[in-house]
Formats: C-alpha cells, structure tokens, sequence
C-alpha cells in the first residue's frame, strides 16, 4: 500500500500534484481510472473525477478512496481556481480519514495562484473576474474560506500576517483551533507554503493537507525518498491531443505552426463523433508517420469554439453533451495515431480521461522530470501505448510556447 495519497478531482490535477513528489524521489503512479489497478508506490494519486458530478456523488467518491487506503498521509488536491465540489470533497475526506483538521492552502504561486488577505487571486485578478467564474462548476466564491460557510463544521482562517511569520506561529494557531475545523490560509510566496508544511508536519494533531500543487511541494512524507529517474523520450513527431477551450490554451493552439494543427470541423464532431475522431486520428497518423509533430483539437480558435456551441444548440444539445462529442472525438482521434508517436501530450482533463479509456490506460507513472512549472512528464502503464512517453497540462498552466516545449520535449527536438 502507499505511504501517501493524493485524491483529485481531475486527472490533470492529479498528475501535477503527484508531481510534487516524484520531483523529490518518491516512487509516484497516478492512477488513472479507479477501477483500474495501479503499480505499486510510494506514493498514490487517485483520480476521483468528481469535478463536474453532483456534490453527493464527488463526496461518496472521495469517501471510498480514503476509507479503502491504509496510507499514512493524505492530501486532498483542490483545484487552483477552487471549481468543483469543495466543501462537499474536503468534507467527506475529514469524515473518511478521521482527521483532526484540514489545512487548506490553494495557492501555487509559480503559476499565479494567490492567496491574500482571504481572497483568492489568480494572474493578478481576483478569481471571480477571470475565465474560471464561467466554468461549468465555478468557484462559488473568490475567498476560500466562503466555500465552506454552509459547512457544519468550525471555520477559521489564518492570514499572511501570521503565516509570513513562519512556521512556529502556523504551528501556535493550528494547535489551538477547533477539533474538526477548517482552516483556510493566506500564501503570496512559496516560503509561505513551506511554513504551512513544516507546521503541519510538527503539529500533534492529525492533519488532512488540502491544496493544490502548490503545497504538495512541501509536504514531507514519513519515509526517505529516492533519486528522480529520467524519462527517455521517443524520437520523432509527437502527438497533442488538445480539449481545453481557455484563453491560455487557444493562445498556446496559435502559436504553434499551422501545419501541426489538426482541427475536427463542428458539423462533422456533433453529427458523428466517433466518424470525426477516426477521420482525425489517420490525418495525425499520416503526419507522424513521417516525423512531424500532430495537434488534434476541436477548438483552434474561439471563433470555432463558439460556433461548435452555437451548433450544437441549434441541435438541442446541453453543454454537458457538447461537451462529451468534444471528448469523444478528440478520444477516438488519440485511439490510432499514438501508435505511430514518439510521445502523447494531453490537455483538459475530461478529454484527458476520454483518451486513456479509449487506450486502456491503468496509470502514469511519474519521473519527477518536468517541461515547465505544473508540467510534469511521465511514463503510460498499460494498454496499447504502455510505455509511451506522455504530458498532461491543465488548460489554464503555461505561456503561448508551453505547448510547443512539450512536443519538442517529447519528439526530442527532432527538427
């Protein structure tokens, strides 16, 4: 069994934060499908997939992989931009694991996660005037600590006053807060998230640890990590599997070459997308076959994003199931190409999911090698594509060559 697991509600959200770790030596898997068997590891993260279900489902979920794990630290990964089911996952994760409290720290200050004077800011903006107050599921809040207003469970919140103190006065207020409580923390800084670390860590209480990747970098574990391994990239043309629809993504998706690009027409995706998906996946596959980076996605650009909604409305179809004909095409396009790819990289996390059930993926072991900062890259275990090479990237993570760095990466710069 594991000695820690991280539980997410993405995959992507999984790996970068399983990233933490590997980068340290920890032997980490991310486990891709629930259903599925992991590799043996130190380190644990399980994909919940809970982001856009109801509350009660994500809560039963987070409840069954905690209850069934004997690890002895768990750490709740929560999404930077706080969307999804929050207060109902960190809940049912205090119940399953018997914790004490839960410290909550969502910022990751290397990608412009902050958090300041209780609110929650993201690129410089507070989180409720960005992208993310769109999302399907959207922060309920720009304060972390609102999240958990309707909680029945004691909420407190530590500032930056006293978390930019260190770690002895976290450790002070920690100790003296409500057994069962939340306790939100302000971090402008990552010494700011070493000081909630190493607090947690001295604190004679047990503590749930609920953050991002951010925090996860300073979250000790009770055994004595490895060395980092290096992951061997293929030779030759990558393949990018693209189903974020953020503005950092289409502004990644228009710096690329427009030979890379692959765009599924609309009408063709929301009439047959699985025809559409096998029609993309042998136009990436005659690509690769002679060595050239592949970019299959449903958007290219917003005009096509907001086209294919526009479409798929006129149809009668619920964004949810524009949405799943976005993921299953984009899935069925990955199902032939990868075969001829020197790596796979993916972004979105319910394209993510689609594609690796669409390959029989189990899980993805991590390296702790990474492109940039939250890009972790890994190793795919099991399936078809067992041992191919592969990045997973949140929509909303890089800058405009983010996604030219990580082909190149994978097809090791063959140009």
């Amino acid at each position: 069994m594991p000695r820690a697991l991280v539980v997410a509600d993405d995959l992507t959200g999984a790996t970068d934060t399983a990233h933490a770790f590997a980068t340290r030596g920890y032997e980490t898997a991310v486990q891709v499908d629930p259903n599925r068997t992991a590799p043996e590891s130190t380190v644990l993260a399980v994909n919940t997939d809970s982001r856009y279900v109801d509350p009660e489902t994500a809560a039963g979920r987070v409840r069954r992989a905690i209850a069934g794990s004997d690890a002895r630290l768990v750490y709740k990964k929560v999404d930077s931009t706080l969307r999804g089911n929050v207060e109902r996952e960190v809940d049912a994760a205090i119940e399953a694991g018997g914790f004490d409290l839960a410290l909550v720290a969502p910022a990751a200050p290397a990608v412009g996660r902050l958090t300041a004077c209780g609110a929650h800011l993201v690129d410089g903006r507070l989180l409720s005037e960005t992208e993310y107050a769109d999302d399907p599921n959207p922060p309920p809040s720009a304060r972390p600590a609102a999240l958990f207003e309707g909680a029945t469970r004691p909420v407190e919140r530590i500032g930056i006053e006293v978390v930019a103190s260190g770690p002895e006065p976290v450790r002070e207020t920690l100790a003296a807060v409500r057994t069962g409580a939340v306790v939100t923390c302000d971090a402008t800084h990552d010494r700011h998230l070493a000081a909630l670390g190493r607090a947690g860590r001295e604190l004679d209480r047990s503590v749930l640890y609920v953050g991002s990747s951010g925090l996860a970098e300073h979250v000790a574990l009770p055994v004595d990590p490895g060395t980092p391994r290096p992951t061997a990239t293929g030779d030759g043309g990558a393949l990018g599997i693209v189903g974020s629809v953020s503005e950092t993504s289409l502004a990644q998706i228009a710096a690329l070459p427009a030979e890379w690009v692959l765009a599924i027409d609309p009408e063709a995706l929301l009439s047959d997308p699985e025809r559409a998906g096998r029609e993309a996946g042998r136009r990436a596959t005659a690509r690769l076959a002679t060595g050239e980076h592949a970019v299959v996605t449903a958007a290219p650009d917003r005009e096509t994003v907001g086209r294919t909604l526009e479409l798929g409305r006129e149809r009668g179809l619920t964004g949810k199931a524009i949405r799943t004909r976005v993921a299953t095409a984009l899935a069925g396009a990955a199902r032939p190409a990868v075969a001829e790819a020197a790596g796979l990289f993916v972004t979105g996390g319910d394209v993510a999911m689609a594609a690796f059930d669409r390959l029989g993926v189990r899980a993805l072991s991590l390296s702790g090698a990474d492109i940039e900062a939250g890009i972790p890259i890994g190793r795919i275990d099991g399936g078809p594509a067992d041992g191919v090479a592969v990045v997973t990237k949140a929509g909303g993570f890089g800058g405009e060559v983010t996604v030219i760095n990580c082909l190149r990466t994978l097809g090791e710069d063959h140009e």
